[in-house]
């Protein structure tokens, strides 16, 4: 991807072009919105477990913090890249976009940057109704708390985009890569803490999570903003969030440029 003065001049170009695409397909973006609300189904299966059995460190308003702040979470760290170069690669509707200067990966940056407000226009209901009417949550809110809960959820998001681009980029070389894209995504629920806290998880697999980048795209962000994880441990998880977000883009680039080699060697 280039970058430099050239995207600086363009930004407000692509911005504008991704908002009225997301005015255009307002209806696509409000279906890949609400396919995000998974939470709300974990949180009624957990409820219902928690009245008969006893779960340590886990009752009715812990359950509500975790999973409404994963349902923010979700929203601010999810993308829909993978499929869209899926179709593109399959459709050749790519080989116009990169006709322009610019990479079309910016443009699909800037399409999920101006998709924050509908995002947050659907939620903002969901969460005030959780609050309302859900045992209070009791969370700590401060303004270093707000600041380090944004830049994990930024880090978060740049480690998933980075994976759907490398996921997207396999369609140049299998035509479709999205089954291997669904296992990815069963890990990512179970070992993210998508589905249950991580610390729920049994032993040996939360261990193993920890070894995994999982954890870096919801999980941290998550124990932050729900209280789970002590301000004592915030840098360290940044730097791990950190690390794994730049072996993510690395690993996206290298796969984007690969298949650009090969869409470019059989005409595409």
């Amino acid at each position: 991807m280039k970058g430099g003065p050239k995207l600086l001049r363009a930004a407000p170009a692509l911005l504008r072009v991704g908002l009225a695409e997301a005015i255009a397909y307002r209806a696509e973006v409000l279906i890949w919105v609400l396919t995000a609300t998974m939470p709300l189904v974990m949180l009624a299966i957990w409820s219902a477990v928690v009245e008969d059995v006893t779960v340590p460190g886990l009752d009715q308003r812990a359950l509500t913090r975790y999973f409404t702040v994963t349902l923010i979470v979700r929203q601010c760290t999810s993308a829909w890249l993978v499929w869209e170069l899926n179709n593109e690669i399959r459709s050749g509707s790519l080989s116009s976009h990169l006709l322009k200067p610019l990479s079309p990966v910016w443009l699909h940056v800037a399409r999920n940057l101006v998709s924050y407000p509908l995002r947050f226009a659907v939620v903002a209901p969901v969460v005030g109704a959780l609050v309302y009417f859900q045992p209070p949550m009791e969370l700590e809110l401060s303004i270093v708390k707000g600041l380090v809960f944004v830049l994990s959820c930024a880090l978060a998001w740049a480690s998933v985009f980075s994976m759907q681009l490398a996921f997207g980029s396999l369609a140049f070389f299998t035509g479709q890569s999205l089954g291997l894209f669904n296992l990815w995504f069963g890990l990512w629920s179970v070992f993210g803490g998508y589905l249950m806290p991580v610390s729920l998880l049994p032993g040996p697999l939360r261990v193993a999570g920890d070894y995994l980048p999982f954890r870096a795209m919801l999980s941290i962000p998550v124990e932050i903003g729900a209280d789970l994880l002590p301000p004592s441990a915030w840098a360290l998880a940044l730097r791990e969030q950190t690390l794994w977000a730049v072996f993510c883009l690395g690993v996206g680039l290298l796969a984007w440029r690969l298949g650009l080699r090969r869409y470019g060697a059989f005409g595409g």
